[in-house]
């Protein structure tokens, strides 16, 4: 993938959205310091998911966000977007597909981070897997920030790793591996978790299984009750729909009865109607009379009734007193029939404890006696298995012994080949060459001595550079802070003197001031000179007037389009204060103009003073009418108000912007002017300076030559002092090796002989293990046998006790309730008491009397009545007695139907009965949801209701003997031996999971060992190449600090040309950057990354190894593309694209670009 464009928004100091268009491979940054460059490669770092703010040069991730400037506000969202060119189709196998791939990642304040690929939301570590293994990982070594590239070898030995890790690619591997090991863990406590599932298990099945036997018993019995009841539902059916046919007969004969009846009670009713309405018409004439008649009767009759209920409420007091008293007797008997019951269970329960007792103390003799025979059991089992380990651990280890002399031979005979292969070898040894090495290390020291003169020259000479450079370091920070208080003073003059024009007026004022001739320029605040502690109080005392306009004017044709107003300085009249015990605000103006302060003692004559740390109390008393107080913060007091003076609009502080306008005028020529000295001096340094430089160019050519001559003479050397050293070392190496190779063969007789011995010893020790194995077997049958029929014995008396613990629990249930009968009728016979109590309350014959006495006045009264009303009633006599004749018929015929009615109604309550009845058994047959015809055909007719109800009965009677039952036993026996098998086989597949896992890690860890091996030696020797290019000689290289480098750390050893160091930390700083520089590119050869940030780099390297270096990333840029910041010519000079920054506007980094290969191109073409 190649990097062709990043833009960035918001990103710090890059505001406005930005587009860098990267065309080349080489493409350099450039622009002054604080411009933003750097801000350019932390914006890459940062969009590959960097986390950490101190490396954004923060204090936390929200602080890369445009913070606001002098003249913008902060904004609240930054992003930054990669776009790469994967035409070539490297990207990872899920981003292959796309031409281009963009990275992008967007922070706003408070709310985080969001990353993008091809705007799709990614995770963080999306983005660290897109680049893992290219060098732009976390871990990577792509990225260099400013003033870090020495750290690289200075870092500790693990973190070294980390490099040489990423360069080899086996991030991912790494990744894979900590991603497996977490699965393996997972899996581990998955199969740990699901084993004690399982024995869980294996524990609830043997309970389930002893529960399922009961519910399968308890499921046959209840069947069977079931069928049987169901047969008795069928014969109370039968019976019942006899009784129901015969009761709808009745009905029938009873109402063809009531028809007949009711017939002739219809003719009857119709001539006793005839008779009424004769009767009525003749008792016309007499209903005078009777009125008066029937009142008093009626009064009469009332009496009577009201006696007659009196003594009917009597009568049933008096019969329910009775009733009370029979049913107190009843309650009595029955009190004494459940008493003698409840003894007689009492009794039967005395002996069935007894009972129980027995059986119980029985079961627990069997129960103990048992426990000795389980661990006689036990035990033989015990001694028995201890026996089988003894004869298959012998076992086993007669065949690994075997198996060791076997090893034995096959080593005996190596080490014989090994051996006489060794002699050819320390034959063929040459150990010549130790007269050549004297005199190459003659030669050798003369060029040593050579070049250590020319260096102490160059040391004095960079000693003099040194001094001369920290002055000029001094002269140019002295420059910049001199530089800087000029732009500071610049800048606040200019922005004075805006402030101060701005406040001549917007253009609409300043065209009307022109048409009427009138000159703003001459402003009164300008004229103003105001003691220091008095400005504010002034200001707010004149207010619009402090921008007056000091001019002549005449007439005015029309208004100014807006407020302004306009001073005539020609008046020669002065207003003199008022008050003498106020201090006039005029003594805070110092005198000038005295036509100024006329004009002002105008405006000014009311106005006074508040001194200093008084309060406006104190003086408020002597104000007059229209006068006015004011402090130095400008508070405005009258005798009835305060105006408190706030910043207000443009004239706020204008006569303090004036002075300090004046005074910065006066200040910048001489600060000017001691710039310009510094520069000077600075040039003279810089120039000095040079000539140090060419010096010691030419001294380091001579050191140059002198030193590769000496690295010659050393390679020489060194190969000679190897070749001997080689020999002395490979002839020991094979003395030392015969000699342990001989030991080892006596050894090895030794360790045949003893393990000769001790085969046969375990095989005499297998034959006695094999006797005593039969001999425990035949006593573990034995016990066992015994175990298991003490075991039968315990279990019947078991189910015995269990029976009697029934028995015995029946009759308790009858006592008890025996006992709640007796209280009930002891409640019923305290209820008919409190009954008896109110009936004897309720007969009283008081009333009676009275109504009595009342009766006879009222039949006094009727008498007079009856006799007058007698004579009316003679001519109604016969008619009445017709219709009393026919009445007493019609009442016969009535009183005959009565009878009949009320037989029919209760036979149709008998027939109703017998249907309910019917219907009910007939539901209840159709809830057995078993076939009626079958039922019906499983009983006979002589089959009673009686006989199939005992029988079941005797059934309920043995479901209940079975105790508390798990119906769901059967069902969750299944479910749970359903369970098991699945969890066994998760077992399997767990395991087989979790050795797989350990497979693929040891594979991982192959896999990477060997790439790790193979990318440490292609660097180390990339490493050393690139070291002697860059340093013109010398000798560096990698070493590993232990022997495993899966987990061992790295050092790096470097000796430049003509020195001997033995650590990093003794080179200067840039042989330290040339050296992780030489690092770096050897990382890059063997995996070169997409693209390499460096910022500054090349800052602490001289121009000749500056050029060394820039030659180094022109050839290394045919693989990579480098994006560098840089001050340096030579740098700027390699590259094909020149990215500018500037901060012309404060706090807002912009770019400009030049493409230098099209204005090479503009430039040949001119």
């Amino acid at each position: 993938m190649r990097l062709i464009q990043l833009k960035l928004a918001g990103f710090k100091s890059f505001v406005d959205p930005t587009t860098i268009q990267l065309q080349g491979q080489r493409v350099g940054i450039v622009g002054p310091n604080g411009c933003g460059k750097s801000n350019i490669m932390e914006s890459v770092k940062w969009v590959l998911g960097e986390s950490s703010a101190k490396e954004m040069r923060s204090e936390n991730m929200d602080s890369v966000i445009f913070n606001g400037s002098e003249n913008r506000k902060p904004i609240s969202r930054a992003s930054v977007e990669l776009i790469f060119d994967n035409s070539l189709g490297k990207a990872p196998t899920e981003w292959a597909q796309y031409a281009e791939i963009s990275v992008k990642r967007v922070i706003e304040r408070e709310k985080g981070s969001t990353y993008y690929i091809n705007n799709l939301a990614v995770r963080r570590k999306d983005i660290a897997d897109l680049f893992l293994g290219t060098g732009l990982g976390g871990r990577g070594y792509a990225i260099i920030g400013q003033n870090t590239i020495s750290q690289i070898i200075e870092a500790k030995p693990e973190e070294l790793r980390n490099y040489l890790e990423e360069a080899a690619g086996v991030s991912k591997y790494k990744e894979r591996r900590r991603e497996t090991e977490f699965r393996l863990r997972d899996t581990r406590e998955n199969l740990s978790r699901i084993q004690d599932v399982v024995n869980e298990i294996i524990q609830q099945i043997a309970k389930l299984e002893s529960q399922a036997v009961i519910a399968t018993k308890y499921n046959e019995l209840t069947e069977k009750h079931k069928f049987h009841q169901a047969q008795v539902w069928v014969l109370k059916k039968r019976d019942a729909s006899i009784v129901w046919k015969k009761h709808q007969s009745q009905v029938e004969k009873l109402v063809n009865e009531l028809e007949q009846q009711t017939a002739a009670l219809r003719k009857i009713e119709a001539e006793v109607e005839n008779l009424r309405q004769a009767h009525i018409n003749a008792s016309d004439e007499i209903n005078k009379n009777q009125a008066s008649f029937y009142e008093i009767n009626s009064e009469v009759s009332n009496i009577e009734n009201n006696i007659r209920n009196q003594n009917e409420l009597l009568e049933r007091s008096k019969k329910e007193l009775v009733e009370i008293e029979a049913n107190l007797a009843k309650n009595s008997e029955d009190q004494l029939k459940f008493t003698k019951e409840i003894e007689e269970a009492v009794i039967e329960k005395d002996v069935l404890s007894e009972l129980f007792k027995t059986k119980e103390e029985s079961f627990n003799t069997l129960k103990s006696s048992i426990q000795s025979v389980e661990a006689q059991y036990l035990s033989s089992s015990e001694q028995f298995n201890q026996t089988v380990n003894q004869f298959q651990s012998t076992q086993e280890k007669i065949n690994l012994e075997k198996a060791t002399i076997d090893f034995i031979h096959k080593t005996e005979e190596e080490t014989n080949a090994r051996i006489s292969f060794l002699n050819n070898e320390i034959i063929n040894i040459d150990l010549s060459g130790k007269s050549q090495l004297e005199d190459k290390e003659t030669d050798l020291n003369d060029k040593r001595s050579d070049a250590e003169k020319i260096d102490e020259k160059i040391s004095e000479i960079k000693s003099l550079s040194s001094d001369l450079e920290e002055e000029i370091d001094t002269l140019r920070q002295h420059q910049i802070e001199i530089q800087k208080e000029l732009s500071q003073i610049e800048g606040e003059i200019k922005t004075l003197a805006q402030i101060q024009d701005d406040t001549q007026g917007n253009e609409s004022l300043k065209s009307w001031t022109s048409q009427h001739n009138i000159n703003t320029s001459n402003r009164l605040w300008e004229k103003l000179k105001i003691k220091t502690d008095w400005v504010t109080a002034i200001e707010s005392a004149l207010g619009g007037k402090l921008n007056a306009i000091l001019a002549q004017y005449e007439s005015i044709a029309h208004r100014p389009p807006a407020s302004m107003v306009l001073a005539n300085l020609n008046t020669t009249h002065a207003y003199k204060p008022k008050n003498n015990k106020l201090n006039s605000a005029l003594d805070a103006i110092e005198p000038s103009d005295p036509l100024l302060m006329n004009l002002l003692s105008e405006w000014l004559s009311d106005c006074y003073l508040i001194p200093k740390g008084e309060s406006y109390k104190n003086f408020i008393g002597n104000l007059e009418q229209g006068e006015f107080l004011v402090n130095q913060q400008g508070d405005i007091f009258t005798k009835n108000s305060v105006s408190f003076y706030g910043k207000d609009a443009s004239l706020n502080g204008i006569l303090i912007r004036q002075e300090r306008l004046k005074a910065l005028q006066v200040k910048f020529p001489s600060i000017e002017n001691n710039y310009k000295d510094v520069l000077n001096k600075l040039n003279e340094a810089e120039i000095q300076l040079s000539d140090y430089e060419e010096q010691a160019d030419s001294y380091s050519e001579e050191l140059k030559d002198a030193l590769n001559e000496l690295h010659q003479k050393e390679i020489e050397v060194e190969k000679i002092q190897q070749s001997i050293a080689y020999a002395n070392e490979k002839h020991s190496n094979i003395t030392r090796e015969q000699n342990e190779l001989k030991a080892k063969l006596t050894q090895i007789e030794v360790d045949k002989t003893s393990k000769s011995i001790l085969i046969q010893n375990l095989e005499g020790n297998l034959n006695r293990f094999l006797e005593q194995k039969t001999a425990a077997e035949e006593i573990k049958k034995r016990h066992e046998f015994e175990y298991e029929s003490a075991r039968k014995q315990v279990n019947e008396a078991e189910i015995q006790l269990q029976e009697s613990h029934f028995n015995l629990k029946i009759i308790d249930n009858k006592v008890n309730e025996l006992n709640n009968r007796v209280t009930l009728l002891s409640e019923d016979n305290n209820s008919l008491i409190n009954k008896k109590n109110l009936a004897k309350a309720s007969i009283n014959t008081e009333q009676i009397d009275t109504l009595q006495a009342s009766l006879r006045e009222k039949l006094t009264v009727k008498d007079e009545r009856e006799k007058v009303l007698i004579a009316s009633r003679d001519n109604l006599a016969q008619k009445e007695t017709d219709l009393r004749e026919s009445e007493q018929k019609r009442l016969q015929t009535e009183q005959a139907v009565h009878p009949i009615r009320d037989k029919l109604e209760q036979s149709r309550l008998n027939e109703q009965e017998s249907k309910l009845l019917f219907e009910q058994f007939q539901n209840e047959i159709n809830e057995s949801q078993l076939d009626e015809v079958m039922l019906s055909e499983s009983i006979t007719d002589k089959t009673t209701v009686k006989e199939v109800q005992d029988f079941c009965n005797k059934l309920q009677e043995e479901i209940n003997l079975l105790g508390p039952v798990n119906l769901a036993a059967i069902h969750e026996l299944t479910s749970e031996k359903e369970r098991k098998g699945y969890l066994d086989s998760q077992v399997e597949d767990l395991t087989s999971a979790s050795n797989t896992l350990e497979d693929a890690i040891r594979r991982i860890d192959k896999e990477t060992r060997d790439r790790l091996i193979a990318t440490f030696n292609e660097v180390n020797k990339n490493f050393t190449e690139f070291f002697k290019v860059l340093f013109n000689g010398g000798q560096a290289k990698l070493e590993l600090l232990g022997e495993e480098i899966l987990d061992t750390g790295i050092q790096v050893t470097a000796q430049p040309p003509g020195k001997k160091n033995t650590t990093i930390s003794q080179l200067s700083g840039g042989e330290k950057a040339l050296t992780a520089t030489a690092l770096v590119f050897a990382l890059f050869k063997l995996n070169p990354a997409p693209f390499c940030l460096m910022d500054e780099v090349d800052a602490p390297l001289d121009d000749s190894n500056t050029l060394r270096f820039t030659n180094m990333v022109t050839e290394m840029s045919k693989n990579t593309q480098f994006l560098y910041v840089s001050h340096n010519k030579i740098a700027m000079e390699m590259a094909q694209q020149l990215i500018g920054v500037t901060m012309q506007e404060s706090g807002v980094s912009r770019i400009v670009e030049v493409s230098l290969e099209e204005v090479e191109k503009m430039e040949l073409a001119n």
